[in-house]
């Protein structure tokens, strides 16, 4: 075998493929007996043997080909199981993030919809003035120039709308601190 491994070694095609003849059955039902599943074992098998070709550099002479062999194929195993153990945790990590920001888009929604019903209480002007200050953030005097009115008129209509809304208090300002 320590023959086999110096070919390998060298690149010789003939005495991977013998190697591969060989150890094939027994390296794909260690994968079988570890994983359960067929598919799984033929590709852990196949990578294993890539890996031995591609790291074929690496071997040793001090060591026994099946040994080495089966160290590559344990190594393989771990991989596999890690990412698996990764890919769930990815997986679950997601499903997370899509039902909080599902909820939370239901919730936001839910929310405007109370604000629009709220401001729909109030006169057509003094909904627009309101929800350009309390909730857009512009000035009276930016207002006044938007709407064609005097700044002192937007002033009233807020303060209108303020006393208008005073049972909505806390909602509106939870409203404003959410930007909404």
């Amino acid at each position: 075998m320590s023959n086999y491994i110096q070919n390998i070694k060298e690149g010789d095609h003939i005495s991977f493929e013998i190697v591969f003849k060989l150890w094939h059955r027994k390296i794909y039902a260690y994968f079988l007996k570890k994983t359960n599943a067929e598919n799984q074992a033929e590709e852990l098998t196949q990578q294993t043997f890539i890996k031995l070709w591609r790291f074929k550099h690496t071997l040793s002479e001090d060591f026994t080909l099946d040994v080495q062999l089966f160290k590559i194929a344990k190594t393989t195993l771990l991989d596999y199981f890690k990412k698996q153990i990764n890919d769930e945790r990815n997986l679950k990590n997601y499903h997370l993030e899509l039902s909080d920001s599902s909820h939370s888009e239901v919730n936001r929604y839910d929310i405007k919809q109370q604000l629009e019903s709220v401001l729909n209480c109030l006169p057509p002007t003094r909904k627009q003035v309101f929800v350009l200050n309390r909730l857009q953030g512009y000035s009276y005097k930016e207002i006044a120039e938007q709407l064609s009115i005097s700044p002192r008129t937007v002033e009233k209509h807020i303060s209108l709308a303020v006393k208008q809304l005073n049972g909505y208090a806390y909602l509106l300002a939870f409203f404003v601190f959410l930007g909404i």
